[in-house]
């Protein structure tokens, strides 16, 4: 039998190293990041910024970025591959908006099936030129301008890559962007820009909405990163240590982003045995030590309203629920249909071939637990999705030699240690 145990400081958040590199590109000097997450995800966007004429190298322990500020990004001579990055497509198509340039964006097979005109739209409201695939996927070709409009921006669909697109190109627009979400989500990229004293002002309204107010151009000067470990990696060692009796473990350097932890007050309304606490801050972001142990779970509704803040955690709170007593609700994810996989039937599929009892209604899936019991070896299918691959090896430590994934490759894309770090955490007992 296997359990989770003993204590573990995990790899850098992957939100923070994309957000880390792009504004220190954006700056005028030189930065170095500490921890920076060395997945495919981030070196794609690493390699970007170097097309555009960004020096960018690795030191012993951290890495060096030498900005040219942020009208300083020059024309790149091929064309600049995300391969499955949707961060860093979407991110870098504001960033590189307002600097007087040509260039083409392209990805991997699925980073070309998922949208971006939820970004290009708004570029091409303030004057960006733009040709889209099909009007809505990569490769995608911009010609940006250093004469784009200061205009305001109401963000329909909640996405903090839209958010961060349109802050980053703001930062070399001249006169006042303004930037309303209707709905809120993860706030990483205004906290860096305030821990490099960039002022710009950001208001929250008892009715939900957000607006920032930039006021560009902007000189952003350099100071030394420090990336807080990811709480979305976190989250499948968590799940992991709740569902797998005798467990208990402790993650060390956490990032506890209100807007990056809903998952665990979502596993504490399930019952989940789990301590949070704060220890310091780095670069605008509280850092803080996380123990979980197993837990007797039970079936609760999520809401939609919570789905912003969950996106990225609803594959393995569908192995927390697959594990709990009773029915788990999973309401309004439309949203999962439009990552690494459609998540939606990516969840489902291999739950309902591992015998679980699963539907979907709409948008919505429903899982009941009902003593499911898997009564012969499957085989995974991720669907080339990191997140489904490491959510179904986490379900994998509790049933020893029944569960086995079919490519597990694609998990470096966004946690290139995760096998090693799980390997650290699991032990074997006699029941």
């Amino acid at each position: 039998m296997l359990k989770f145990t003993g204590s573990l400081k995990i790899s850098g958040c992957k939100s923070l190293s994309h957000r880390s590199v792009i504004i220190a590109a954006m700056a005028v000097g030189q930065t170095k990041i500490y921890n920076l997450l060395e997945s495919q995800d981030i070196l794609s966007t690493i390699n970007i910024l170097r097309s555009l004429g960004i020096k960018i190298k690795k030191a012993s322990n951290y890495w060096v970025v030498n900005g040219n500020g942020t009208g300083g990004f020059n024309e790149p001579d091929k064309v600049l591959d995300c391969g499955n990055s949707g961060s860093s497509a979407r991110m870098l198509l504001g960033a590189v908006a307002s600097n007087p340039i040509n260039c083409t964006f392209i990805g991997d097979k699925s980073l070309s099936k998922r949208t971006m005109s939820r970004v290009t739209n708004h570029l091409e409201k303030i004057g960006a030129e733009i040709k889209l695939t099909k009007n809505d996927f990569l490769p995608v070709m911009i010609r940006g301008s250093d004469n784009l409009l200061p205009t305001e921006h109401i963000i329909t669909k909640a996405s903090a890559q839209i958010k961060s697109a349109l802050i980053f190109a703001a930062l070399n627009i001249r006169g006042k962007t303004i930037i309303t979400e209707l709905t809120p989500t993860r706030d990483h990229t205004e906290r860096m820009l305030k821990y490099l004293k960039v002022k710009f002002k950001s208001e929250k309204s008892k009715n939900g909405k957000t607006t920032i107010e930039l006021d560009g151009p902007y000189e952003i000067l350099p100071k030394k990163i420090s990336i807080a470990s990811d709480p979305s990696s976190a989250a499948f060692f968590i799940v992991g240590a709740l569902i797998t009796p005798y467990s208990k473990i402790t993650l060390e350097n956490i990032c506890l982003n209100p807007s990056r932890i809903a998952y665990i007050d979502v596993l504490k309304q399930m019952g989940a045995k789990i301590n949070i606490k704060k220890t310091h801050q780095v670069c605008g972001e509280d850092i803080g030590r996380i123990t979980a142990e197993y837990s007797q779970l039970r079936g609760i509704t999520i809401n939609s309203e919570q789905s912003p803040f969950l996106i990225d955690e609803y594959p393995i709170l569908s192995i927390a629920a697959s594990q709990a007593t009773g029915i788990t609700i999973m309401k309004g994810l439309s949203e999962l249909r439009h990552k690494e996989s459609d998540r939606i039937k990516s969840i489902t599929y291999n739950l309902i071939k591992l015998n679980f009892n699963v539907k979907t209604r709409g948008d919505d899936i429903i899982i009941e637990n009902k003593k499911n019991t898997i009564l012969k070896k499957a085989v995974i299918k991720t669907f080339g999705d990191h997140r489904i691959a490491m959510s179904f090896s986490i379900l994998a430590m509790l049933y020893t030699d029944k569960i086995k994934i079919d490519d597990d490759k694609c998990i470096s894309i966004s946690y290139p240690n995760f096998k090693k770090d799980l390997d650290k955490l699991i032990t074997k007992y006699n029941a």
